[in-house]
């Protein structure tokens, strides 16, 4: 497991104590998943430790404008995950979503009914990140073929979702309601919004910006989290 974790042990090795003040709440964020994994490694917890490194990971990706390429994650991700279903399962949700950005569209609806199939034997840490990401992908493909009301079911089953700490602090995936909206469906998305509250604790008022322009008739500018 030891050599499993490069990542936990960078992490470890940065000094605990006073950091330079902090500017937003996903420093804060990053901060505090560096500190659990310093908190894990000294007590040689080192399941936790790995996973919450790949916690770490999601988050800096997330942050990051630095991307590599989209075949070249696919493979990555696919080469991580291997075929057991105990390593396979927490990068399911990532796979899908690298197979959908790389045009692999066979991939990621495989890989998408593989995340929620995962998600139906327990709710594990995972658990909320691969129903999320799993009826994203499966909506947009939908779109693709034209299905507006099966995308929408999709948007919906997307935000019915237990949550994790990376959708608590980055909020949820919009490339398929934007897409959704780009088509007039507003009704949708803003439910889709409101449900996503239960979820979205970091919004730090985003959210309800959001909701405040499509009800104005306008489209906002999701950022980052059209491609989360």
């Amino acid at each position: 497991m030891r050599r499993l974790l490069p990542l936990c042990l960078i992490a470890a090795a940065v000094p605990a104590g006073p950091q330079t003040p902090v500017q937003s709440p996903e420093k804060q964020e990053l901060y505090r998943q560096m500190d659990a994994i310093r908190a894990a490694i000294r007590s040689d917890e080192w399941n936790e430790a790995w996973r919450r490194s790949i916690m770490l990971n999601a988050s800096l990706a997330s942050l990051t404008n630095t991307r590599v390429s989209p075949d070249l994650e696919l493979a990555h991700v696919e080469m991580m995950a291997g075929k057991d279903a105990i390593s396979r399962a927490p990068l399911l949700a990532r796979m899908t979503k690298a197979a959908y950005a790389a045009g692999n569209l066979e991939k990621a609806e495989r890989y998408a009914h593989e995340t929620l199939e995962a998600a139906t034997h327990g709710v594990f840490w995972w658990t909320g990140d691969a129903i999320h990401q799993g009826n994203i992908v499966l909506g947009r493909l939908s779109l693709r073929h034209g299905d507006v009301e099966t995308a929408k079911r999709y948007l919906l089953l997307a935000a019915r979702t237990p949550g994790s700490s990376t959708l608590s602090t980055l909020g949820p995936n919009m490339g398929l309601a934007k897409e959704l909206l780009d088509k007039g469906e507003s009704a949708a998305v803003l439910q889709y919004l409101e449900e996503c509250g239960s979820f979205w604790t970091g919004s730090r008022g985003k959210l309800a910006e959001w909701m405040a322009l499509i009800r104005a008739g306008l489209k906002p500018d999701f950022g980052l989290n059209v491609g989360y």
